[in-house]
């Protein structure tokens, strides 16, 4: 096969960015995060996640299929703690902060990752940004609180609410890693049969005119299956940051003719240029200022593990006598106000509402 074929043909990102920024503006861009997006210790995360766990359960590991990225157990009995050891992993682990902000802060609409982490969604409330975030359950199908997709005015982009999703499991809920072949078919089968992926998930995708890959390896079957999971063929534009992992390049001849994917350069070169196009136009979501306001970063962590009741408390209390108090107070009313009707209203309903009070605060947070 001629070297031309196999060798992917990195393009310059001057030909792309414009398209991607006026995508991203008209919410018909989905931004994909991967494992190789982040590392740990000097390796990608993926392989230092395999090599903790591989060190530490050894015994109880049959094997580990390095192309596709799976363990196979003796016995599904020590998946439990294998499960509970990947979540103390991934709470061990510092991400690239600064990369996660940058995309915290342009106005994409959707992003998904096959990820287990919950680090978007943390930056996002550390810098006061309203979202959305949800994971993929193949038990049980779900609702999702899409947020509505508002473009035209600045300020529509710069208020705009993103739903971060994450594919493949959670590490609020252990159980949900994919660690084997009976955990990813699990998956897939959630995808492909019942529950398959929420509705309002699927009809933003096919409204995505670009697809931006990071942090990928395309020749693993099972990033393939994802690819067409996703619809992504039918997009006008798809692109993938190289990856820095070795390929067959049989396979990324295939992957590169199929799926018509364009690979780019670095990509923390490519989010800062996003980045600093939106920032040219002063359309990045606007983030928490250091302010006076000690307690800050405790009224974030009670958002983040879903304590209302401290998060409104605590509001009430440093926004007393201030120009922000009369929006805590009603904060608080219609917090009150819904926990009365908790009982009467169905979940979906009741989660929308949550979603609208913490958006709230974290307004009111920015006045701070």
């Amino acid at each position: 096969m001629n070297s031309s074929e196999t060798t992917p043909r990195i393009m310059d990102n001057g030909q792309v960015i414009p398209r991607l920024i006026a995508d991203i503006k008209l919410g018909r861009c989905a931004l994909i995060l991967g494992p190789e997006i982040f590392s740990a210790n000097g390796e990608p995360l993926q392989i230092y996640l395999r090599n903790e766990l591989t060190s530490k359960f050894e015994d109880q590991i049959a094997a580990y299929h390095e192309r596709d990225g799976f363990f196979m157990l003796h016995s599904s009995e020590y998946k439990t703690e294998m499960q509970d050891e990947l979540k103390y992993l991934y709470e061990q682990v510092k991400p690239d902060w600064e990369v996660l902000q940058k995309i915290a802060e342009i106005p994409f609409s959707l992003v998904l990752s096959v990820n287990a982490d919950t680090w978007l969604r943390d930056k996002a409330f550390e810098l006061g940004l309203s979202h959305r975030f949800a994971w993929f359950n193949p038990e049980h199908g779900q609702e999702l609180d899409m947020p509505p997709l508002l473009f035209g005015r600045d300020e529509d982009l710069r208020e705009r609410t993103p739903l971060y999703y994450n594919l493949c499991g959670c590490t609020e809920a252990p159980s949900s890693f994919i660690l084997d072949y009976d955990d990813l078919f699990r998956l897939l089968e959630g995808m492909l049969g019942a529950p398959r992926l929420p509705e309002k998930l699927l009809s933003r995708l096919k409204d995505t005119t670009s697809y931006l890959f990071l942090g990928f390896q395309f020749d693993r079957w099972h990033t393939q299956m994802l690819l067409r999971l996703l619809d992504v063929k039918n997009a006008a534009r798809r692109f993938a940051i190289q990856s820095h992992m070795p390929a067959e390049n049989d396979n990324k001849a295939f992957i590169m003719k199929h799926f018509k994917i364009k690979f780019l350069g670095d990509d923390e070169e490519l989010i800062q240029a996003i980045y600093d196009g939106f920032k040219l136009e002063n359309l990045l979501r606007p983030t928490l200022s250091d302010g006076h306001f000690p307690n800050k970063q405790y009224l974030i962590n009670y958002l983040q593990n879903g304590d209302l009741d401290s998060a409104i408390q605590l509001l009430r209390q440093e926004s007393a006598g201030r120009d922000y108090e009369n929006e805590s107070i009603q904060i608080s009313a219609r917090y009150a106000d819904l926990n009365r009707e908790k009982d009467l209203l169905p979940t979906f309903d009741y989660d929308i509402k949550r979603n609208r009070i913490v958006d709230s605060i974290l307004q009111v947070l920015k006045l701070m």
